[in-house]
């Protein structure tokens, strides 16, 4: 099985390609890496550097195979931490994933995934309120997102 560890910096993954700037640009397109070749890619904490997600995303499709599942873990757009470095160009609600992989036509994917599973994770105070309440409050709650994608071909 064809694995990635996309944006990988120090976090080397056993069984994975690990990839990360010092391999290439990752705002440059397309990226020098075949088609229909992968069957998993893990991004954590990397899309929010990027200069444009979408088009990021759209790569990912093209370089992933058939029902692949894309691993998403982004900062929560509420969380204080989401501004800690001044290298962020993004910020994520739930609601862009859902949009995303929905096909919604302000960011249509055009049907390229399938959202599987997608988790907001408490801080460490935030940990204390039920998900509920995590949930509706959210500002200082919720830490970052996680999300599962299929690739739709």
């Amino acid at each position: 099985m064809n694995k990635l560890n996309f944006g990988c910096g120090k976090d080397l993954k056993k069984g994975y390609d690990n990839v990360d700037v010092k391999d290439f640009d990752f705002n440059v397109f397309p990226y020098p890496i075949p088609d229909n070749r992968y069957e998993e890619v893990y991004i954590r904490n990397v899309l929010e550097y990027l200069q444009d997600p979408h088009k990021v995303l759209n790569e990912v499709w093209r370089i992933c195979k058939p029902n692949a599942i894309v691993y998403i873990r982004c900062p929560h757009y509420a969380n204080k931490g989401a501004y800690n470095s001044l290298q962020h160009q993004h910020y994520f609600s739930e609601r862009a994933f859902t949009y995303y992989a929905n096909g919604h036509k302000a960011m249509s994917s055009n049907g390229k995934y399938i959202l599987i599973k997608l988790k907001l994770i408490p801080t460490k105070f935030g940990r204390f309120f039920p998900k509920y309440i995590r949930e509706k409050v959210g500002y200082f709650l919720i830490e970052s997102i996680e999300v599962e994608l299929e690739v739709i071909k």
